[in-house]
């Protein structure tokens, strides 16, 4: 990449970083879903997350309201997509062809349900000089609108990227920012060709993995990792033979986008709406908010999506009710909560760095454990059990009964087994991040 494009795209970063987002709390339903009849261009992909994100929020000022067709502003929509042409016909054809397109819905089937569904992209679509009017299939649209399971996914900068399959594959990994492991769910290659990119004939090059790495996957990377908010990197995986088989990314926001957690009224507002979104009731809510502070409660969330997204266990059938559960019993990592230090304050003591770091690569233990599928998370247990002296420091064969006295043990050692002892360049390096010490001169 020329010198010049690099300068180019490290501007376009800072200057999006100063701007307000624009975010699409998008179900996940509809963010996992792939394209038949077709291949969605980002133009498209902008349209549909536009329109959805006016609906939504028409549905949120009056959610009792019967409303079978919406229109927005004409030029609202070519703003948020980004359409600057005067020639408003390739708009028009660019909406009507969605009307060709079927879709799969929840493609992951992230609701838990076993139901499968395809319905066309967009039933309806009309035009006049001011306004776009449209409508969903009404087997879809409760789907859309009171999802209780949602990704924030941020238009401005969607709208950023140049190659249609980089926004198709920003979309699906930002599902997975928030995921303790960092990993999105490893998928065949041909399944993330589909949902990126779309269904190919027998005929095309890219039903060959080098030629649909090289063409479309390697350059939506690139285009990710140097527009978006977002750091990825691919991860392949064989099937027992020198083909690629499975492909899967770990998903890390760059440090400039990286939010504290919430702490002021606004937040606590917006963790308010997002616990009655997960059927917790006003009393449940006040108690939660009362009662634990909000880094626990985000922590809780994270786990708790995490949890409602592990196709290798029993599906989680009330949401709300499992989130109180792991607070109360403190299913998530343990969150290191310290009070902000003052300018030139840092951390004197060694063993409690060492403390930090120990808690921090267990969490990281933990996430690691949860992400394998069920049987190599049985093999853990059972080599982890085999290194017992006792049965009473052994794991249940009884799921229900591995509570956290028995699961933090088997954490540590699966962090001693899986990294090693650490060293001091590896404590040193984590009290760095962690802010604890500081190489500022001076400090």
């Amino acid at each position: 990449m020329p010198h010049d494009e690099t300068v180019g795209a490290q501007l376009a970063l800072a200057l999006l970083f100063e701007q307000q987002p624009e975010i699409l709390k998008k179900p996940v339903q509809a963010i996992h879903m792939a394209i038949t009849g077709g291949i969605q261009n980002k133009t498209q992909r902008l349209a549909f997350n536009a329109m959805l994100k006016h609906a939504l929020e028409e549905h949120a000022k009056n959610p009792d309201a019967t409303v079978e067709t919406y229109s927005m502003s004409r030029l609202e929509l070519m703003r948020i997509i980004d359409y600057t042409s005067p020639n408003r016909k390739h708009l028009k054809d660019a909406l009507t062809q969605m009307q060709k397109m079927t879709v799969q819905w929840d493609f992951l089937q992230q609701d838990g349900d076993a139901m499968w569904a395809s319905c066309v992209l967009l039933p309806f679509v009309g035009f006049d000089r001011d306004r776009v009017y449209y409508s969903y299939s009404p087997q879809i649209k409760p789907m859309l609108l009171d999802s209780k399971i949602y990704a924030r996914l941020d238009l401005r900068i969607q709208r950023t990227f140049r190659l249609d399959t980089s926004a198709a594959l920003y979309e699906w990994v930002n599902r997975y920012r928030t995921n303790p492991s960092k990993l999105t769910t490893e998928m065949t290659w041909e399944d993330w060709r589909w949902v990126i990119y779309g269904e190919v004939t027998e005929k095309s090059v890219l039903n060959e993995y080098k030629l649909f790495k090289r063409e479309k996957l390697k350059p939506a990377i690139k285009e990710i990792n140097e527009r978006s908010d977002l750091t990825i990197d691919l991860i392949e995986k064989k099937d027992g033979g020198r083909s690629v088989k499975y492909l899967q990314f770990t998903v890390e926001e760059k440090p400039m986008f990286r939010l504290d957690a919430p702490s002021d009224s606004g937040e606590m507002a917006e963790w308010e709406k997002r616990l009655e979104e997960m059927g917790i009731g006003v009393r449940d809510r006040k108690k939660i908010l009362t009662n634990y502070s909000i880094a626990v409660i985000d922590a809780t969330w994270r786990f708790t999506m995490t949890r409602v997204a592990d196709k290798s266990q029993v599906a989680v059938k009330n949401i709300g009710a499992y989130m109180k559960r792991a607070l109360e019993g403190k299913y998530a990592p343990e969150v290191i909560e310290s009070p902000p230090a003052s300018p030139g304050q840092h951390i004197e003591s060694m063993r409690e760095i060492q403390g930090m770091f120990t808690k921090h690569r267990n969490a990281e233990a933990e996430a690691m454990f949860r992400e394998m599928p069920e049987s190599d998370r049985e093999g853990v247990i059972a080599e982890y059990n085999a290194a017992q002296p006792g049965n009473e420091t052994r794991i249940p064969e009884n799921i229900d009964k591995r509570g956290a006295r028995f699961m933090v043990s088997m954490y540590a050692w699966l962090a001693h087994k899986h990294w090693g002892e650490p060293t001091p360049q590896d404590i040193f390096q984590f009290a760095i991040e962690a802010g604890s010490i500081s190489l500022n001169k001076g400090a």
